[in-house]
């Protein structure tokens, strides 16, 4: 299924070898594991840029995955031998700095370049900022960027190769560990709205997802046709990740998600529907009516809605819920994760066979990732 897509289109450095790196096999590991299950995928990879100096070593590398049923999928990888740590997103190429850049001036170089840049690229508005704990030299620096998102900043996680000439947006992830089990840690307690039902059940499927995405609307029948099928088994939860950029309202009805739920968790998904049945009507400057109308059909307190709406309480939360999105590598909505793993659920019948084998397994995926081929 199409996905809305993130703040950035995909550009690639320019490929200057397909000289193998030692890491292949777990950089191949690590993206069968990254990405959506899928039996039979395969990982190819290309060495885009590659830099071998003593502490300013990197290679940067593009990963083809593809599935025996014809999907397609591109991202790209900065990789820091040294450590193992390696970023994944989109690579933006950089023009080699005149004079070149020192590790006494790349954060200057950082702070003060890249937001141009960036905002050439991406047409956002974005600051960075260079770590405030220093660091030992290394190929690859991880930063935080904050962009604006019309109502304050979200956070994206960024890496920058020591020479500045590769950018990847995206976030920096152990290469030695299955990202299931990080993205775990990760949704362990993270601002999300769970749909009512068993908070023990064994499958935890988290939606991230944007009011005004068609992609999103279409998908939530395949959402529902996989909870029905599993039903006590599986519980849902939403993020709301909104594509400022391409969706003007979509924060807003986020931030009215967030207030409706306050009251009634169970009413966030009827609101989520009404939100897709208005979608191809609704614009920034009617969907407060829409929010207030659901309200007030509902029998929700409008001052207690009112008081919670687009203040910096629920607002706050959204943006913590866009930067948890970015930090689990959401590249465009909607995207779907079962106990830390990435699934498709376009093909039911798929879909509730992987979630059978993941049950199976106690829960784990990784226990459950038996037909990949590496």
């Amino acid at each position: 299924m199409k996905r809305c897509a993130g703040i950035a289109a995909g550009l690639l450095v320019a490929t200057t070898a397909l000289a193998q790196v030692p890491e292949e096999a777990a950089l191949r590991r690590f993206m069968l594991a990254y990405t959506s299950h899928a039996p039979g995928a395969s990982v190819e990879l290309r060495v885009d840029r590659r830099a071998a100096e003593p502490g300013k070593g990197y290679v940067a590398l593009t990963a083809n995955r593809s599935t025996p049923g014809g999907q397609k999928e591109q991202l790209s990888l900065l990789l820091d031998p040294e450590t193992r740590l390696v970023s994944v997103g989109f690579a933006f190429p950089l023009n080699a700095p005149d004079p070149p850049v020192t590790p006494a001036t790349l954060p200057a170089f950082a702070e003060q370049v890249l937001p141009g840049v960036l905002q050439q690229m991406l047409g956002t508005r974005l600051r960075v900022a260079w770590p405030a704990i220093p660091m030992r030299p290394s190929g690859v620096v991880s930063l935080l960027a904050q962009m604006s998102t019309g109502y304050g900043n979200a956070p994206v996680p960024l890496a920058l190769s020591a020479d500045a000439r590769v950018l990847v947006l995206g976030p920096t992830w152990p290469l030695d560990r299955d990202p299931r089990a990080v993205r775990r840690e990760m949704l362990k307690d993270a601002p999300i709205q769970w749909s009512p039902g068993p908070a023990s059940a064994p499958l935890q499927l988290v939606e991230f997802s944007d009011y005004q995405c068609p992609a999103c609307k279409r998908g939530w029948a395949d959402v529902k046709r996989v909870l029905e099928r599993m039903g006590d088994k599986v519980r849902h939860g939403l993020v709301n990740y909104p594509l400022v950029s391409n969706h003007p309202w979509a924060f807003r009805a986020a931030v009215a998600g967030l207030c409706v739920g306050q009251q009634d968790e169970a009413l966030v998904l009827a609101l989520k529907e009404e939100m897709y049945r208005l979608q191809s009507t609704l614009t920034p400057s009617t969907v407060d009516d829409a929010a207030f109308a659901f309200v007030t059909q509902r029998g929700l307190n409008e001052a207690a809605f009112r008081a919670c709406y687009l203040k910096d309480p629920a607002i706050d939360r959204v943006h913590a819920q866009m930067g948890l999105a970015q930090r689990m590598g959401v590249m465009g909505t909607p995207t779907y994760f079962v106990n830390g793993e990435m699934i498709n659920l376009a093909d039911t019948e798929t879909a509730v066979a992987r979630l059978n084998a993941i049950l199976a397994a106690g829960g784990v995926p990784e226990k459950a990732a038996a037909g990949l081929r590496r």
